[in-house]
């Protein structure tokens, strides 16, 4: 019985060899296969971290394009905003001038009123009548005397003062331009 025994005792100690070197490969290859899904995790979230890092840089641009945009917008309503200004100075240049222009005119009315034989004025200046008479009247289109061309000879007077003549008409807007 020693024999069997002895054969026992190898084919166990056998059988117990086989299950370590059993248990030592599967922990290796438990292991090699937990550090394949760690490096193929790790390669994701490289790739993942690749794909937000290029979205950032895309985002990039697009907020610099945007806001060099805004600073166009910004330019182009300050340079709109300068001419308005300068428009406005000279609106208002040309408008103190057409004032200007007008009192002259005015005063050389006045002054035309206050020479002239044919006008009455009150000591204002203001006309109370006006005497209009024409002795002569050239044809400038044919360069002939009406008088000698069987013309007649016109005498006008109109009793109107200035203020009448430049008042609106009954029922015409006071702010139209006058005739």
């Amino acid at each position: 019985m020693d024999n069997i025994d002895t054969w026992v005792w190898v084919l166990i100690a056998v059988v117990a060899v086989l299950v370590v070197l059993a248990l030592i490969w599967a922990l290796t290859k438990g292991r090699k296969a937990n550090e394949q899904r760690r490096l193929e995790k790790e390669r994701e979230q490289r790739d993942e971290a690749a794909r937000l890092r290029e979205e950032a840089r895309e985002a990039t641009v697009t907020a610099r394009q945007t806001e060099a945009s805004a600073a166009a917008a910004r330019a182009d309503a300050e340079q709109a905003r300068l001419d308005a200004e300068r428009l406005e100075q000279r609106a208002g240049k040309l408008e103190n001038e057409a004032t200007e222009v007008h009192q002259d005119a005015e005063q050389h009315v006045a002054k035309a009123d206050k020479i002239d034989p044919d006008v009455t004025t009150d000591k204002h200046g203001n006309v109370t009548e006006t005497h209009e008479t024409t002795t002569e009247h050239h044809d400038t289109t044919t360069g002939v005397d009406p008088a000698v061309a069987g013309g007649e000879y016109r005498e006008t007077r109109t009793d109107v003062t200035r203020d009448e003549v430049l008042r609106p008409d009954p029922g015409q807007d006071p702010d139209a331009p006058r005739r």
